[in-house]
């Protein structure tokens, strides 16, 4: 019975021992589990708490652009950062809350746009956005549909009232229409799909109305015009000074074809003394020296110049249309028979 306890023994312990082993690897995995568990407990707190603090500074958000002086500026703000995207600068390229005197009153536009040849392009930014907010905020059903109705009767007494204040009409330098920037798209698409006809009516009424996306493509169109610009006034002054050199030259032509044959003056001048040195002067001077009356220096009689000056005899440059034929004449003369003609 012994040997049989000591043989049950040694089967039965290391069975014992995995059990125990595996006891304590289970309590292993139960103790992660707690800790896991109880870290995702804590971030699903934390999830909410930022779930929750959104949802407050998303309620403030809507709560303050509930208030049209926010609203405004916030318009004018994202007018003001679309215009930078577009790469134009302040008081270069536009110009910010500039006033104007009227006989109705004083007028502020929220920006004026510089075109090339002092062009101005007048941008107001409108923010409908009361009922749009009413709308998203409002269930499914007929409740959101009448404020989308009267989200889009908002925007139409926007561009209307836009359209009164008669912007372009107060610049000699401007187009026939008023840019109004809807800062959302979202805003401007709520609005069309309620009212298609909403284009065609700021048509008529000279107003564009104009998202972030659309104004930057005009305002890019507006950047490409300048560049235009600036190029063609290069050109002008490129061919005034051309101009100018060219009257320059032909006034300079003149006095300096009077020089050359005031040279050749002097040079017959000269000519005809030396001739009148060499008949009349030296002889008289070799009778001296023959009678032994000569002085240490030798005279003799200065050498003729025979080089006369060149005259200007290039002619008139020929007319466009003549000058392929011209090239095709013979090869201009060399250099030596060109110097032996002028001489």
């Amino acid at each position: 019975m012994a040997r049989r306890a000591e043989e049950l023994k040694g089967i039965v312990g290391p069975v014992a021992e995995k059990l125990g082993r595996m006891e304590s690897e289970i309590g292993r995995l139960e103790r992660e589990r707690r800790q896991a568990q109880g870290e995702l407990a804590q971030m699903v707190r934390q999830l909410g708490e930022g779930v929750g603090t959104l949802r407050q500074e998303a309620g403030n958000l809507v709560s303050a652009l509930k208030r049209p002086s926010t609203r405004g500026a916030w318009g004018e703000i994202q007018l003001r950062n679309v215009v930078e995207m577009a790469g134009m600068v302040s008081h270069c390229d536009f110009v910010e809350q500039s006033t104007i005197q009227t006989g109705e009153g004083v007028l502020r536009p929220d920006m004026l746009v510089r075109l090339p040849g002092g062009k101005l392009v007048v941008v107001d930014s409108k923010v409908p956005l009361d009922a749009y907010l009413s709308a998203i905020e409002a269930p499914e059903g007929e409740e959101r549909e009448l404020h989308c109705a009267r989200h889009a009767r908002q925007t139409r007494d926007h561009i209307g009232k836009l359209a009164a204040k008669g912007y372009q009409r107060q610049f000699d330098s401007t187009p026939e229409f008023v840019v109004m920037f809807v800062p959302s798209d979202g805003i401007y698409q709520a609005a069309l799909a309620e009212d298609p006809a909403l284009i065609e009516y700021g048509v008529s009424q000279q107003v564009l109305m104009a998202t972030p996306t659309t104004l930057i493509g005009l305002l890019w169109a507006v950047h490409y015009g300048w560049r235009q610009e600036l190029i063609a006034e290069s050109a002008r002054e490129i061919a005034e000074s051309a101009r100018e050199l060219h009257n320059r030259l032909g006034r300079f032509v003149e006095p300096f074809a009077k020089a050359g044959r005031q040279l050749d003056s002097a040079v017959s001048a000269y000519n005809e003394a030396v001739g009148s040195f060499d008949h009349r002067v030296i002889p008289q001077v070799r009778r001296i020296e023959q009678a032994g009356a000569a002085s240490e220096r030798a005279v003799s009689a200065p050498s003729a110049v025979e080089i006369t000056a060149r005259a200007i005899t290039s002619r008139q440059a020929p007319a466009e249309e003549e000058l392929p034929a011209r090239r095709l004449e013979a090869a201009p003369e060399p250099p030596s028979e060109r110097i032996a003609a002028g001489a």
